[in-house]
């Protein structure tokens, strides 16, 4: 049962570093939108941060494209409200970059072109 599956030590910490950072990340992400919406290139800046936060970066990609296994994970007792809070904030915030963020992802892996 899926309500029973344990959540991976792995994403446990990469949420908590997220939560801990979530000062510094949600200031490179305000940078990055306020190039975007300004209409200048982002790509770059997107790279530069998921080479410094490779799992930062996919949990970011989860916000927007995994959110049903997302919630589920955030569903569970061991997420501190707090965590899921600052979750729903960023998507709330960043939404605006969320194609930019799957062009990166599916540019990289070839079905982008």
């Amino acid at each position: 049962m899926s309500e029973d599956k344990k959540i991976s030590e792995i994403f446990l910490k990469t949420l908590s570093d997220f939560y801990k950072d979530s000062d510094v990340i949600f200031r490179e992400f305000d940078e990055m939108r306020d190039k975007y919406l300004d209409g200048k290139a982002v790509m770059e800046d997107f790279k530069r941060f998921r080479s410094k936060r490779p799992s930062i970066f996919l949990l970011i990609y989860d916000i927007f494209y995994k959110e049903v296994e997302l919630e589920e994970k955030l569903g569970k007792p061991e997420i501190e409200e707090a965590k899921r809070d600052k979750i729903l904030e960023f998507k709330d915030r960043f939404s605006d970059l969320a194609d930019e963020i799957d062009l990166l992802v599916l540019g990289e892996s070839g079905l982008g072109d």
